[in-house]
């Protein structure tokens, strides 16, 4: 029987510095062998400890020894596929073939032949010209992929109608009447979780998963988090309800092949336009782009959605007959396709009646209402999302290991665990770190500056961003808000210093994700974006030497509605929301941050422009969440720091 440092060695690996320890602390969490000896953990790895070998190994040995089913939680598709395709393939060999790995991926991932065939055959029936000419690629690309993951060949973001298309959807599965069935990708990695003892998930399939409680995945027992910092995040989205106009409007060109309901549809996306139309006259009266509300929003504007339901509900009978007149000529296909399109509208009425109901007191109510009417959007989201997890997870498992590189701040995992709702799990925590401290990268806090509520910090922020850009001949990546982004922008094109810079501005030149293509193409380029791009630092192969600048403290958003009622909550019971939310957020964004900064693995600094990380009280928390701190004052900053930090 193999033990995790046999293993280690049979990879011709030599665990790093931690690593050996983390594979240990994971094999302990894994050893529960009943719910009423529970075992939750949670355990942070530094960069570069070797995390996903690290807990990895112990499940797979666990997995071969026990029989029992793990299942692995993952962020991305992309970590998904690289555990599935190095780690796992290395190890396997070594574990006598006990070890059944599989991945399953949300079921709107994968293509559905029926449909696909549906396209290839009747084009002019399915798809618009556009749509043809990009179908080309997908033909192309049907005869060589491996699992059916329209994630290789389409980008959801651009094309998600013709995507909705060709996708594989409950309720217009065939199951085992359908002709592909047995060609069938889904059903394929479906039957393969259930025959694994490791399965591989995305978070937001488990979060699909836990929300309907469990009537996705197969049982499991023992589950393992990477990326954990993340969780709670998202499962306060998933577990929301989220309603906008391209919501019906894209079910609508889904099913274009069908003129029964052509006419009915149009009126219905007529009166949902003209309800958010509303909706957003109401927002600009009142001057506010975010409306909470905690009643009917029907009272609070006097704005009524029962035309809009009315003529949704007369779109869903017209559906519904045509779907049972399909079935009794027996096309059974066009019968499901449309119990499909019925779902979809069925749902998009609950969540307008849901939303404006506003009856559910767990839930946090808000509209936002941008400039433009087909931006607006209803929300509802839980106020405490991790309720779910303690009433329908926990009681289920006999173990959950929770890891990432951001867990704990300044070394206590408190805040994670409230989140989670782990109080009263006797949850065991643990550190591991990789690095001597002077082996950590530089981190520097600017002492020179006005506070950013002073009134003349606006104008000494631009100046000196000026002077980094002006003196830094690597590349400048700099985090400020929209109003300094614009009055940036303005200086970079008069100021003769920076005539000679690449620069790229977040909104005036595009987004961020775009414009990040270009900043990392050439050595010296500048990318300006707002504080919320910050966690595009974790997705960004950061060139050697990149200065990145952040202007003021990352603090939450407190016009947030979820956010603004947990403070309230806390105000209620006499605790400091400062302390409590606020501190505890902006601490774990920095070290993102600063977790961004090692992953690359290359030369990188770090200059906070925030005096209040040297003179407020809070600030000595800041400073001691990282290893190499130092306060950077004007007569340094403008003789020498541009030079020793790159």
């Amino acid at each position: 029987m193999l033990d995790i440092l046999e293993v280690y060695k049979k990879l011709n690996f030599t665990p790093r510095k931690g690593q050996l320890d983390y594979s240990k602390f994971a094999a302990e969490n894994l050893n529960a062998n009943s719910r009423s000896k529970q075992r939750f953990t949670l355990a942070e790895g530094e960069t570069g400890i070797g995390r996903t070998l690290g807990y990895l190994i112990p499940a797979m040995l666990h997995a071969n020894e026990t029989g029992e089913r793990i299942l692995i939680s993952v962020a991305t598709k992309a970590k998904l596929k690289l555990i599935l395709e190095n780690d796992i393939q290395r190890i396997q060999p070594f574990l006598n073939g006990k070890v059944r790995p599989a991945v399953l991926k949300e079921r709107f991932c994968y293509v559905c032949l029926r449909k696909f065939y549906n396209c290839v055959n009747n084009p002019e029936l399915y798809l618009t010209a556009e749509e043809r000419i990009i179908f080309f690629a997908i033909i192309t690309w049907q005869e060589k992929t491996k699992d059916g993951d329209l994630n290789e060949v389409l980008h959801y973001n651009r094309v998600p109608i013709l995507w909705k298309k060709i996708a594989c959807e409950a309720g217009s599965c065939l199951g085992a009447q359908c002709e592909h069935f047995s060609k069938c990708r889904f059903q394929e990695a479906k039957k393969n979780a259930e025959n694994s003892n490791l399965l591989l998930v995305q978070h937001y399939l488990f979060l699909q998963d836990l929300q309907m409680d469990f009537a996705i995945l197969p049982h499991c027992e023992k589950i393992i988090f990477d990326d954990a910092h993340k969780l709670y995040k998202e499962s306060q989205k998933n577990f929301g309800k989220h309603l906008y106009f391209y919501a019906l409007k894209n079910a609508i060109k889904q099913n274009i092949w069908c003129k029964k309901w052509e006419e009915q549809a149009a009126e219905s996306e007529k009166l949902l336009l003209a309800l958010v139309k509303e909706v957003q006259n109401f927002s600009q009266k009142t001057k506010k782009r975010r409306i909470a509300y905690n009643q009917n929003l029907s009272s609070e504007t006097g704005i009524s959605p029962e035309a809009t339901q009315n003529s949704l509900k007369a779109l869903l009978e017209v559906i519904e007959q045509t779907g049972s007149e399909f079935h009794t000529q027996n096309e059974i296909g066009k019968a499901k396709d449309c119990m499909q399109f019925a779902s979809d509208i069925r749902k998009i009425s609950s969540d307008l009646a849901f939303l404006f109901a506003a009856s559910h007191d767990e839930f946090v109510y808000w509209v936002d209402s941008p400039s433009n009417p087909l931006q607006l959007t209803f929300n509802a989201e839980p106020v405490n999302a991790s309720a779910k997890w303690s009433k329908s997870l926990y009681p289920n498992l006999k173990s959950a290991f929770f890891t990432s590189d951001t867990l704990s701040v300044n070394g206590h995992f408190e805040y994670l665990i409230n989140r989670l709702a782990l109080f009263g799990k006797n949850a065991r925590t643990r550190i591991f770190a990789t690095r001597d401290p002077e082996e950590h990268p530089e981190i520097f806090a600017a002492e020179f500056l006005p506070k950013p509520v002073e009134e003349k910090f606006s104008e000494e922020l631009i100046k000196t961003l000026c002077e980094i850009i002006s003196k830094n001949k690597s590349n400048t990546l700099i985090f400020c808000d929209m109003s300094s982004i614009s009055k940036l922008r303005a200086e970079a094109e008069k100021n003769e210093a920076l005539q000679g810079k690449t620069c790229f501005f977040q909104g005036a030149d595009g987004s961020f994700f775009n414009l990040s293509g270009f900043f990392l193409n050439k050595s010296g380029n500048v990318l300006v974006g707002t504080p919320d791009e910050l966690k595009s630092l974790e997705e960004m192969e950061l060139p050697e030497n990149t200065l990145i600048v952040i202007s003021r403290l990352p603090f939450p958003d407190i016009t947030d509605p979820v956010l603004a009622k947990r403070m309230e909550i806390l105000k209620e019971q006499n605790k400091n929301g400062f302390m409590f939310v606020t501190m505890p957020e902006t601490s774990l964004t920095l070290r993102r941050v600063y977790s961004a900064i090692l992953h690359s693995g290359k030369k990188q600094t770090l200059l906070l422009l925030d005096s209040r990380v040297a003179s407020e009280v809070y600030g000595a928390k800041i400073q001691k969440l990282f290893p190499n701190f130092k306060t950077l004052s004007h007569r340094i900053f403008s003789t020498s720091f541009i030079s020793s930090s790159t």
